[in-house]
């Protein structure tokens, strides 16, 4: 079984107890190598608990074969956590981003309350240099499916910017079925589909050079808490000062 560590058969000659051998295996072993001897030893202590409790002798093929098994295993669960790790840094370091020079970013979020049967949208607007322009509440009942609400939220965003005239803008959601539902070709002849065309007519007729994009959660805090925040509003309200509900987002976001 050490055939293939001659360092390790070169200790077993050379000395008596056990753990003189494996420790001054582990400093002379490459990374690979201590680890498939550990997993080794760890094999032989399971041929031994299997003959003393369970009176079953293991073969030693058996024996080497489920330490490289027990290698094997512990790679790939190694790299299923690395992997699980990198995605929570990426989404954690998702952040909101300014619009290019000359352009305004609006994101919309949309809340839904059953015990008020209501829904709350929030909209905020910034400019390039990552400064609060307006944002907007806007409440309605009675509650509705969720993907429906959304596109709601980006259609009163899409009318309340046309009235304001303010330029090229750039429509953030975290809504991802309403924002691929806008870029899409395809028809959709149900409600969400019908609210979707009343957008895409209305960017087509009034923001040739805006675009619709999907953002993640983390990236879109300031409309979603202005849209839980919405709740507390006796009806819809643009707001000029920056509320204290979105205050702390808005300050990190700028550092």
């Amino acid at each position: 079984m050490w055939n293939g560590f001659p360092a390790v058969s070169n200790f077993f000659n050379n000395q008596q107890n056990a753990d003189g051998v494996i420790f001054s295996s582990l400093q002379v072993l490459a990374s690979e190598e201590a680890a498939m001897f550990c997993c080794i030893l760890w094999s032989i202590w399971m041929q031994r608990n299997n003959k003393i409790w369970n009176e079953v002798v293991d073969a030693q093929v058996f024996v080497f074969d489920r330490a490289k098994t027990m290698l094997q295993d512990w790679k790939s669960a190694k790299l299923i956590r690395g992997a699980s790790s990198t995605h929570q840094q990426r989404a954690h370091n998702v952040k909101w981003v300014k619009p290019s020079p000359g352009r305004f970013k609006c994101n919309i979020d949309a809340s839904f309350s059953e015990v008020s049967n209501m829904v709350r949208i929030g909209m905020c607007i910034r400019d390039e240099n990552d400064t609060f322009v307006l944002a907007k509440q806007v409440r309605f009942s009675p509650i509705c499916e969720v993907h429906i609400g959304e596109a709601l939220g980006l259609l009163a965003a899409l009318d309340w910017m046309h009235n304001l005239s303010l330029g090229p803008v750039d429509f953030e959601l975290d809504a991802k079925r309403v924002v691929d539902g806008f870029n899409s070709l395809n028809c959709d002849v149900t409600e969400f589909g019908n609210i979707i065309e009343h957008c895409k007519s209305l960017c087509s007729n009034f923001y040739v050079n805006s675009r619709v994009e999907f953002v993640r959660r983390q990236a879109n805090e300031v409309a979603h808490n202005l849209a839980k925040a919405a709740l507390l509003s006796a009806s819809s309200q643009i707001v000029v000062e920056i509320p204290y509900c979105i205050e702390h987002i808005l300050m990190n976001e700028m550092l």
